[in-house]
């Protein structure tokens, strides 16, 4: 259902780098979460057979509960052939769908794209490559009916699956239910959606894409990927685990820590409050939620943080009520008042010196105070 892209989508981002060892460690992770297939790389990358040869060694294999492995080729019948060399278990090739792509890039017709799909794909089947995936490039800016050509062509010359991509990430969640169940219901293979999230709807489109009938979605950690990266892994797989546990389950605190190591092999800052992932995601200070969340936490959780392996935390500072100081002092065995609460002066000074620091304060900071 989830086919990671971190190593393909994810490296190609602009000033990404994954060394050999942050690769096979992204790749351990992603096996170990329960992720379903791995897009390894693209062909012609540097160290893509190297890693491929590891990976064939040291991940469970499909028929064992690991991950399918698979790579990204151009539809040309050379870098097919080359690509059958590698031992993946699936091929995913890119075919550009919209006429724009097919003749700035390739300068093909729609016959001539049809007729390169059917030859490609042919001689993916004749070296062997036991599942051949065919990707719709630029598919939200082609003509529907064009589109559906090159699939069905695919198809007939024995695509296992279509995979219709959101290039430019222009589609909004009803465009995208609207396109990928026509494809569903044209095509009597599965259909997978790649979306990128240049106008932040990634992670939505994926989710509708699965929601309309899509078997595969392409996620990547962190989102990461061209310009603004395509639907985030860590999100994505959460909402199947938390909110769709009938249909798949993942290790969602695995996939926190390759959040983290993730950002760090392609330097870029994890958000605090970055869903799913970020440290400050169950953390509140402010007098209302922690009003709240002193009852039942789930007045403003919407998932207990230990289902995705993170903590929460309550703070006191300038926004905090009564009750989050007197829990705080109750915490560190300093109740005060007749109840064991807190006095209004108290709580002025607390909420002062917060706010002269502008952040929650810490638990010696609070006890300096009293």
């Amino acid at each position: 259902m989830l086919i990671d892209s971190t190593l393909r989508e994810g490296a190609q981002a602009y000033g990404v780098h994954f060394t050999p060892g942050s690769r096979r460690r992204v790749a351990e992770i992603l096996a170990s979460a329960g992720v379903d297939e791995i897009e390894c790389g693209w062909l012609g990358q540097d160290g893509l057979a190297e890693f491929v040869r590891w990976a064939r060694v040291n991940l469970p294999r499909p028929d064992q509960g690991g991950p399918a492995l698979s790579a990204w080729c151009p539809c040309r019948e050379a870098d097919v052939r080359q690509a059958a060399t590698l031992g993946l278990d699936r091929l995913n090739i890119g075919a550009p769908s919209s006429a724009a792509h097919r003749q700035k890039r390739l300068g093909l017709s729609l016959t001539e794209m049809c007729v390169r799909v059917r030859i490609v794909v042919s001689t993916a089947k004749a070296e062997g490559i036991p599942y051949i995936s065919v990707g719709l490039e630029d598919a939200s800016r082609a003509v529907l009916s064009e589109a559906l050509a090159i699939a069905r062509t695919a198809k007939l010359t024995g695509a296992a699956r279509v995979r219709v991509s959101d290039t430019v990430g222009l589609l909004t969640p009803r465009a995208t239910a609207k396109l990928v169940d026509t494809f569903v219901r044209e095509l009597a293979i599965p259909v997978c959606f790649h979306g990128h999230n240049d106008l932040g709807m990634a992670t939505a489109n994926a989710v509708t894409a699965l929601e309309s009938g899509a078997a595969f979605v392409d996620v990547a950690a962190l989102g990461l990927g061209e310009r603004a990266g395509i639907a985030a892994l860590e999100e994505v797989a959460a909402w199947l685990t938390l909110r769709r546990p009938e249909t798949s389950s993942y290790d969602i605190p695995a996939l926190r820590g390759l959040c983290r190591l993730a950002a760090s092999a392609a330097k870029v800052p994890l958000a605090r409050n970055k869903a799913v992932a970020g440290e400050d995601i169950f953390a509140a200070e402010s007098g209302l939620h922690v009003h709240g969340l002193l009852r039942d936490p789930a007045l403003f959780e919407p998932f207990a943080p230990e289902a995705v392996g993170a903590t929460r935390r309550v703070g006191v500072g300038a926004k905090s009520g009564s009750a989050a100081l007197g829990a705080a002092l109750n915490r560190l065995r300093r109740p005060l008042g007749p109840e064991g609460g807190c006095d209004a002066s108290l709580l002025d000074r607390v909420r002062a010196l917060a706010g002269r620091l502008g952040r929650p304060l810490t638990d010696t900071e609070l006890l300096g105070v009293l």
